[in-house]
Parts: C-alpha cells; structure tokens; sequence
C-alpha cells in the first residue's frame, strides 16, 4: 500500500524549475493560492534534501485552511541539518534516510521529534518509504520535489499525477523537471494522459496530467 501522489511543480516554457543560478521564484499569487490548498489536501509534503538546503523551506499553510501535513525530507546522506527550518517549525517532521545509520547519528533529528523512516542499506529504497509513510497513516502525498527526486518517484511508478504550471519565461538552461538515467525517451518514459488545463493569472498556465505508465497500484483515488 502507497499514498496516491501528486507533483506539483511550476516551471518555464523550455521546462526548467530553476535557472542555472538556482533562481525558481517562478509562481505568481494564484498559483501560489493553487499550491496551498494542494498543501491542504494533502496528508504529507515530500521534497528532497537539495531543495531544502537551497531554499530552506517551512512547507506551511500560508494561503489555505486545513491541518498542517507531515513534512517528509528524503536525505540518504544526511545533508540536511536538524535545525533546518522543515524540522524545526511546529508541526510534523519526517526524515527518510537509509536503514544504515544507527540511533547515534539520528540522536538529534529524534531529539526534535523527527519521525525517521529507514528504507534501503545503501540505496534509498523509495518503493519501502512509501508503504512506511503509509503505515504512518500518509494516505495523500504532495511532492513539491527537485528533478532527481521528481524523476526517482516517477521511474518506480509512484505518482499518480503530475501537476505544472508554466510560467511565461524561457532560462535556457538550468534544473528540469525531472532529471534521472531511468528513461531513453523511447521505449522508456513517462506516459500521461491530460486532465484539465486553465489559466491561473494572466501567462500562467496550469495543466494536471495523470500518470499512465509506469504506475503502480493506489489504493484511493484523485481528489476532486
């Protein structure tokens, strides 16, 4: 059993979620009022450590109503410090790392009441964090992720559907959407079939695909 999850990013016409400069303010009001009642929804918010240690967010509800979610960090290395604002603001925390590190180098992440979730002894095993995160009662999960975790989610088939909104500007160059060796483009991708699409602001375009392929079995469905 997995939670049914949802990505949802926001990026340029030439698909870049960040510049090369790491810039990713690419959200106007509305988009933003978007995410937060996703947020809402949601049992958990999961992104990975690369996003937190660039941005360090608190993954609150600013713009909607509801029950603050479990924030999840994926951080096979522990890069992420326990002060980081995802642990320390008041809430839910959740740490997913591998099965390798002992209770001594996690003494301070429980100290703060991080809930830890050991999948893999080397690799991150993200098939075993899911069904963890579902057993911690996470039956809806918000991925708010950089291209590699995006990218990792989607190559075992752990999404459900995958939510943009393309903001009126071109980088170039910078972080993709979904970034992994997992797929050649041909005979190994992502299929999706489209949802709905409508303008959020002027030039900011929303679009909700849901994921054909690969997908593994949900046990519950979209919300509405």
């Amino acid at each position: 059993m997995r939670p049914y999850t949802i990505i949802f990013s926001t990026e340029t016409v030439d698909g870049r979620i960040a510049s090369k400069t790491g810039f990713s303010k690419l959200s106007c009001h509305e988009d933003l009022v978007l995410l937060h009642k996703l947020r809402a929804w949601s049992d958990a918010i999961m992104v990975g450590a690369n996003t937190v240690l660039v941005d360090n967010p608190s993954l609150t509800l600013r713009l909607a109503t509801g029950r603050s979610p479990y924030r999840v960090v994926v951080d096979a290395s522990l890069r992420v410090p326990p002060t980081a604002r995802v642990f320390t603001t008041p809430g839910r925390g959740v740490l997913v790392t591998l099965e390798r590190w002992g209770e001594d180098r996690l003494r301070e992440y429980l100290e703060r009441g991080v809930v830890v979730v050991r999948a893999g002894s080397e690799k991150l095993d993200l098939v075993k964090a899911m069904q963890e995160l579902y057993k911690l009662g996470v039956r809806r999960l918000l991925v708010e992720g950089g291209g590699m975790l995006n990218c990792s989610l989607l190559a075992e088939g752990l999404v459900d559907e995958v939510r943009i909104t393309i903001a009126p500007y071109i980088f170039g160059s910078g972080t993709s959407l979904a970034t992994c060796e997992a797929f050649d483009g041909e005979k190994n991708r992502v299929e999706l079939a489209l949802e709905s699409y409508h303008e959020v602001c002027p030039g900011w375009i929303h679009i909700a695909y849901r994921v054909l392929k690969p997908r593994q079995p949900i046990p519950i469905q979209a919300p509405s």
